[in-house]
C-alpha cells in the first residue's frame, strides 16, 4: 500500500532527525514530525518569565502538553514509547508508514550518555559506568508512565518492546537499524520506497550531521557505529553489565547480537 502519511519512531540520538530530513528530500510523503514545534525563540522568553531555578521544570511541562497537543494527529513525541492505543484506533494509522529506528542497546547508551536531553537529570556530568547504573527520569511524553526507570538500559528494553507491539498492530510499518543505513544506505531507502514515492531515480543523502554542535560527516559517522568496535571502545565490565541488564529477546528480535 502507498501511504501518505510517514511517522518516525526513535529514542534520542539513534538518528531520528536525520532520517526525517532523509524522507523530506528523498520522498513524497507527509511527514508526521513529532518534534518540540514551538520556535526556541518563542520558548526562551517565556521560561524567562520563570526564576531561574524553576525554569527546567516548565521547560519539561511545556514539551509535554506540545506531545499532548499532537498525539492524535501526529502520533506524539517522535522519542516516545508509540502509543499503541492511539494507533489502533486513528483512522489515518492505515495511511501511515510507522518507521522504528533502533541503535544497537551499548551503541544507544554511549550517545544518550554523551547527549542525554533529559532536562531532568541534576547531574549530567558522570562517568559511563555510574550512568549505567543511575536512575532514569522520565516525563509525560515518554508515554513510560510517571515512575523514574532504574537506570537508562531499561529505558531501550520498555520503548524496544513498544516499538515490537507496534510491529503487531500497524498495517504499514518497517523496523530500520541506525547501522543499517551507515552500512547500506541504499538498500534501506529502497525498503521505504515499497511504502511512500520517490521523488527522483536515485537518493540524496545528508553528507553533514543535522546537530549544530556536530563537526562530522556521513563518513564519521561510518566509522563510529562499527559493530566490531564495541568491545575496543568499551570496558569488558561496562560491556558485560549491559548485557546482563538488556532484554536479550529483545535485542534477537530486533536483529542485534553481544558483541564483546
Amino acid at each position: 500500500m502507498t501511504c501518505l502519511f510517514t511517522k518516525i519512531f526513535g529514542e534520542r540520538n539513534t538518528g531520528a532527525t536525520y532520517l526525517g530530513k532523509l524522507i523530506e528530500k528523498n520522498f513524497a510523503t507527509d511527514n508526521l514530525r513529532g518534534e518540540f514545534g514551538v520556535d526556541r525563540r518563542v520558548l526562551r522568553l517565556v521560561l524567562q518569565t520563570y526564576k531561574p531555578k524553576e525554569r527546567a521544570f516548565h521547560n519539561n511541562r511545556l514539551q509535554n502538553e506540545y506531545h499532548e497537543r499532537i498525539l492524535y494527529s501526529d502520533f506524539g513525541w517522535k522519542h516516545a514509547a508509540p502509543p499503541i492505543d492511539v494507533i489502533r484506533a486513528a483512522p489515518h494509522a492505515q495511511s501511515t508508514l510507522f518507521i522504528l529506528l533502533t541503535k544497537h542497546p551499548v551503541h544507544f547508551l554511549t550517545s544518550l550518555h554523551a547527549r542525554p536531553e533529559n532536562p531532568m537529570l541534576s547531574d549530567q556530568d558522570i562517568s559511563f559506568e555510574k550512568f549505567l547504573t543511575s536512575e532514569w527520569p522520565i516525563a509525560t511524553r515518554d508515554n513510560l508512565g510517571d515512575v523514574a526507570l532504574d537506570n537508562p538500559i531499561e529505558l531501550w528494553n520498555r520503548k524496544m518492546h513498544e516499538y515490537l507491539r507496534v510491529m503487531e498492530v500497524a498495517e504499514n510499518v518497517i523496523h530500520i537499524r541506525y547501522e543499517d543505513i551507515l552500512s547500506g544506505f541504499e538498500a534501506q531507502m529502497d525498503r521505504i520506497a515499497d511504502y511512500i514515492p520517490k521523488i527522483t531515480a536515485g537518493y540524496g543523502n545528508i553528507r553533514r550531521s543535522v546537530k549544530a554542535k556536530d563537526n562530522m560527516r556521513f563518513e564519521d559517522y561510518q566509522r563510529r557505529y562499527k559493530y566490531h568496535k564495541l568491545k575496543t571502545d568499551h570496558k569488558k565490565r561496562d560491556l558485560e553489565y549491559i548485557y546482563r541488564k538488556v532484554d536479550t529477546d529483545l535485542m534477537d528480535a530486533l536483529g542485534y547480537r553481544e558483541v564483546m
